[in-house]
Formats: structure tokens, C-alpha cells, sequence
């Protein structure tokens, strides 16, 4: 068992300490606060969390910011997960048939981690980095940079280094993705949830 420092313990009691302002009576003996303490809302407009699901074989890690409305309330904003397939070994889910082009290759399976080309001519290079621009079914347009790994009886196998431009939309495609091909394990309902 772990014990907080004094130092410690007074830092997340401050965290939820009322702070005085010169508008509060003195002599007031119940009061309503809507909004968080500064500095709690402050950790949380800062905070970077997950919020961890699983569904069936599958992880999906679904990252989670605050944002302050108009009216300075904080507002939980989920984006699509990140989809890990946990079956053997843990790794990002990795999209099949696809027919995505791009100005040299056709992307036959994408993931957030890997890509799968098919080069359109004869020139299949494995030792340099290659950039990808490419145009999702939904029109929205990503760029990433990758670096090929090794050449297989499909195609070339590389690894993604960055994702340039449409990072969102490349996720929230797989994620759209993968409930197409796994429909029956969103309908029964078992998932479950922890906040990482």
C-alpha cells in the first residue's frame, strides 16, 4: 500500500477547496456551486484520459477531452477509438479488401500502425521512407508517412511513422470500419467500460 506525502495530500485537498471571491457573503450557511474549482477544471481542460471498452476479442481505446462551453461548464468530448484486436498478440486492428489509391500504390489494408501496398508499377522500394496521400471513401483526405518493412506475396508491408494530415478521419474510418464487419458484437450490448 502507497502512502501520500503530507505535501501531497494538501495539493489534491486544494484541489477542491472553495476559493473565496469578494462577491461571496460572509454569513451564508448553504451555497451552490455549478462550476468546478479552477484548478480541478484546470487539470481536466489539461487532462489527456481514455476511456477503455472492450467488445468481444476487441479493445477500443476511445480518447476523451474536456472543453469549456459557453457558459464555462466542462463538457466531456469522446473521439473514435483507436481498435486493438487482443486475440494472440495486442495490435491495432488492421482493415481488410480495401481499395484505397494513391498516386504509386493501391492500399489494400490500413491500419493506424501499418499499411499494406500494392505498388501500381514494377518499382517496389523497401529500404527509403515513402509518403502516402490518399482520399477516403467519405472524401476526406490523409497523409502519412511510412516506412516499408518487407515485401510479401500481397504487397509491401510498412509501417506507419506519422500521420501528416486527417489523423481523426484515418481513426474515425477504421472505427466505422470495424462496426461494419462486427456489427452482431455492437447489437448484444456486452461491453464494458474503465477509465484509464
Amino acid at each position: 500500500m502507497t502512502h501520500l506525502s503530507e505535501q501531497e495530500l494538501s495539493f489534491f485537498n486544494s484541489l477542491f477547496e472553495a476559493e473565496q471571491s469578494v462577491d461571496d457573503p460572509i454569513n451564508t450557511k448553504m451555497s451552490l456551486n455549478l462550476n468546478l474549482p479552477d484548478k480541478l477544471s484546470g487539470l481536466l481542460k489539461n487532462a489527456k484520459l481514455t476511456l477503455l471498452a472492450e467488445v468481444g476479442i476487441y479493445q477500443l481505446w476511445f480518447p476523451l477531452e474536456f472543453t469549456t462551453d459557453e457558459n464555462g461548464q466542462l463538457t466531456p468530448v469522446l473521439s473514435a477509438p483507436e481498435v486493438i484486436d487482443t486475440k494472440g498478440i495486442e495490435r491495432s486492428w488492421r482493415t481488410p479488401d480495401l481499395d484505397l489509391q494513391t498516386e504509386k500504390y493501391v492500399i489494400l489494408s490500413l491500419s493506424s500502425t501499418g499499411i499494406l501496398l500494392q505498388p501500381k508499377h514494377a518499382e517496389a522500394v523497401l529500404e527509403q521512407e515513402i509518403t502516402l496521400a490518399f482520399s477516403l471513401p467519405n472524401q476526406e483526405h490523409v497523409m502519412i508517412r511510412a516506412k516499408p518493412v518487407r515485401a510479401t506475396s500481397k504487397g509491401i508491408a510498412a509501417k506507419i511513422i506519422k500521420v501528416c494530415e486527417g489523423e481523426d478521419a484515418m481513426r474515425q474510418y477504421l472505427f466505422d470500419i470495424h462496426k461494419h464487419h462486427h456489427a452482431k458484437l455492437y447489437e448484444q450490448g456486452n461491453i464494458t467500460t474503465e477509465l484509464i
